[in-house]
């Protein structure tokens, strides 16, 4: 009974993934996206973090470098670098303690997804 629940759990999520995928928009390419891979908006964001992050010491310098950030990640099709990216604006508004969460889940985003100084 077990299995039969992990099979149709299993169908389920094949079937919204599925559906999340199929958009109304044309696509240049029949090659699905794979979200494990950073693509090229994840890249740029990736790289804008890494490269300013320790530089972003005032909460000036947090805002401007979160909004460099989400020029890119918001169309990032790899896996959570949207997310974080938001998170990311949303802790550099806040305490120091928000901006090192937000920044370390960005961070480690970009790490999940292959991205390599």
């Amino acid at each position: 009974m077990h299995i039969r629940h992990l099979t149709a759990a299993a169908f389920a999520v094949t079937a919204l993934t599925l559906t999340a995928c199929s958009g109304t928009g044309a696509s240049t390419s029949d090659k699905p996206t794979d979200t494990k891979k950073l693509d090229q908006a994840g890249r740029f964001a990736c790289d804008d973090f890494a490269h300013e992050f320790q530089f972003a010491d005032s909460k000036s310098e947090r805002l401007d470098l979160a909004h460099k950030i989400n020029k890119w990640a918001p169309s990032s099709k790899t896996d959570r670098i949207a997310y974080s990216g938001g998170l990311l604006a949303n802790g550099a508004a806040g305490s120091d303690g928000a901006w090192q969460m937000a920044a370390d889940a960005f961070a480690q985003s970009c790490l999940d997804a292959g991205w390599k100084a």
